[in-house]
């Protein structure tokens, strides 16, 4: 029973592949879109990372996340004379080449915001180190895949893509301290949480949810405010309108959606919905047809 799992359902994420290449020569592959969610594999031999002033070695197997792509460029470790070259992975191996995969992840939902600024400025996971943990057996499956030309083959890398980006999201969130990621996460906050959003159309006060929680109202409140850095009323405003964000974009009426997050009014709910997004319920419904 893990509130996490609520939030990353809401997420509506994808995966898309824009560049699973092999390159040799006097090569040079420089940020693809700034601002954008992404992540580069090494899928065989090596190349130095340029970011914020720093340079990383990364070797075959070795991932780098970006939650938010800042100006970078990936180069090979040795200087060399020869033009660059380019081929698909499944081609015959160009001399000292360098395979690299790189993708992109999309968001439906507003609520990425909330997940990409706890995040580091970026993140690198090592093929060979302890930390990789759960993320290493699907990255292998990641670099099987993406060597084999077939049908179906590309929608696969894509999917395994999405499960290596959540994998990698769970692992830095699990060091956050204060957030609502570190309150999902805490063994009194936590099952409590999951109990809200089971049943977010209730009436949930800070009785109710301390008593879930198996402590006082006071304790719950302390412990709320000092772990997620919301006060207990704030998450709950915060949590429906993203549930509402996402009825909204399914097509959902603005009452039905306010009456499913837990407002009996209409006109209650469009004045919440709109102070959290700066945008009224009506538009988002709008964008659904």
């Amino acid at each position: 029973m893990f509130p996490f799992d609520d939030y990353f359902r809401l997420l509506q994420l994808s995966c898309t592949v824009y560049h699973n290449q092999q390159v040799c020569g006097d090569w040079v592959l420089n940020e693809h879109r700034i601002g954008q969610t992404c992540f580069h594999l090494v899928t065989f031999g090596q190349c130095d990372l340029e970011v914020n002033g720093q340079q990383e070695l990364l070797e075959a197997g070795d991932i780098v996340l970006f939650p938010r792509e800042l100006p970078h460029r990936l180069r090979p470790v040795r200087p060399s004379a020869a033009p660059m070259q380019q081929q698909p992975v499944t081609a015959a191996r160009l001399p000292e080449s360098t395979g690299l995969l790189c993708a992109e992840i999309q968001f439906e939902h507003a609520a990425s915001t909330t997940l990409l600024d706890t995040m580091p400025d970026y993140l690198i996971i090592r093929a060979d180190s302890t930390e990789a943990g759960d993320v290493r057996p699907v990255l292998t499956e990641l670099l099987r895949h993406s060597l084999i030309s077939g049908p179906g083959g590309a929608v696969i890398v894509d999917r395994l893509g999405e499960v290596v980006f959540m994998l990698m999201v769970r692992q830095a969130l699990e060091q956050t301290q204060t957030d609502v990621f570190a309150a999902y996460l805490h063994p009194v906050l936590g099952p409590a949480l999951y109990a809200f959003h089971q049943s977010p159309d209730q009436a949930w006060t800070l009785a109710e949810i301390s008593t879930q929680a198996h402590v006082s109202r006071a304790s719950y409140a302390r412990l709320f405010k000092r772990i997620s850095g919301k006060t207990w009323n704030e998450y709950q405003r915060w949590w429906r309108m993203q549930l509402a964000w996402l009825l909204l974009m399914k097509g959902d009426s603005v009452m039905s959606t306010a009456l499913t997050v837990g407002y009996q009014s209409e006109a209650a709910f469009s004045r919440a919905f709109k102070h959290q997004f700066s945008i009224s319920a009506g538009e988002i419904r709008r964008r659904s047809k």
